[in-house]
């Protein structure tokens, strides 16, 4: 079973980290009750994704019932939980709270970002490294999830500063700043803004 990880990032929030290997029918006959969801997808990789996020879904909760829906917005939602969603190639993240809102993203690792800088990156921002640009992006999509109301676009959010494993982003419409969590390993980058995790106005 390909699940990479699942650890408690904070008293409150699950982050679940799942490597997608396996065929859909691997996936299928690790966790049946998969069988029985309507599949929205043709593509067999989108399928994957679709079934490891629910397949992390209850692992990290114990329990099969847990149905994803998603509002007119497209921000997932579950009864009971706050949740977060997020892909990339060859991965699959969730992250839960039963007490506030988290997001989470994760990114492949890739030398892409670099030449779409000028596209999300502000002239009072500063990522000059390609690792730095992939963190900035990430951490600009884990924000736009956190705030999924406002409506973000990229250059209404900016970074205010980084260190080693902690991004201060700022959302310009609220004119509040935010914790964005990053790591960066050979594979991906992953970004997320956990319940207890302090934000500052």
């Amino acid at each position: 079973m390909p699940l990479k990880e699942i650890r408690d990032v904070t008293s409150h929030t699950r982050l679940g980290l799942w490597r997608m290997d396996e065929q859909t029918s691997e996936l299928t006959a690790l966790f049946p009750h998969l069988r029985a969801l309507p599949m929205p997808y043709k593509h067999e990789v989108r399928q994957r994704e679709f079934y490891a996020i629910r397949a992390l879904l209850a692992t990290m909760t114990g329990d099969t019932t847990l149905h994803i829906d998603y509002l007119p917005s497209g921000k997932p939602v579950v009864k009971g939980w706050h949740l977060s969603i997020s892909h990339t190639r060859g991965y699959a993240a969730l992250m839960l709270s039963g007490t506030e809102e988290v997001a989470v993203d994760i990114e492949k690792r890739g030398n892409m970002v670099a030449n779409i800088a000028d596209r999300f990156i502000r002239t009072d921002e500063v990522a000059t490294t390609v690792e730095e640009m992939l963190a900035l992006w990430s951490a600009k999509e884990t924000l736009y999830k956190l705030h999924s109301e406002d409506n973000l676009h990229y250059f209404d959010m900016r970074l205010v500063s980084l260190s080693p494993t902690l991004m201060r982003m700022e959302n310009m419409k609220r004119g509040v700043t935010v914790d964005i969590h990053h790591e960066l390993t050979a594979d991906y980058v992953l970004t997320y803004h956990p319940a207890d995790s302090r934000s500052l106005s």
